[in-house]
């Protein structure tokens, strides 16, 4: 898996990014992960997977927010991106990325996303 961590506490976390509304769901995650990661792909099977967080983004009360988990079947990993020098990326694997994520609800979602996955060959 390829992480990146955030811009402001330099946590690893999952990609996150709002959807724009000029775009479909699928176009922004494939614009994030350029911009956020300097990766390029494809949206892979599983595409749109969700999980319920357990924490109010939008500030106005709205716990249990739904997000969706994205695969972007990555080909291309680019040396210079967007968010490069606010960024870290790293590639990983589960166990490793299990252990470097931030908070339990996003861990348990990449075990449940990894065992619908079938392997990549």
């Amino acid at each position: 898996m390829l992480l990146a961590t955030s811009r402001r506490k330099g946590n690893w976390i999952l990609r996150k990014g709002q959807v724009k509304s000029e775009k479909a769901a699928t176009a922004s995650v494939v614009e994030e992960m350029y911009e956020e990661a300097g990766a390029r792909g494809t949206i892979g099977q599983g595409a749109g997977s969700p999980v319920r967080l357990p924490f109010d983004r939008s500030g106005e009360g709205a716990a249990n927010e739904q997000m969706h988990i994205f695969s972007l079947e990555v080909d291309t990993t680019l040396p210079i991106w967007p968010e490069m020098f606010q960024r870290q990326r790293r590639w990983l694997n589960l166990q490793d990325v299990e252990e470097l994520v931030k908070g339990a609800h996003f861990r348990a979602t990449l075990k449940r996303f990894a065992t619908i996955m079938a392997p990549i060959t």
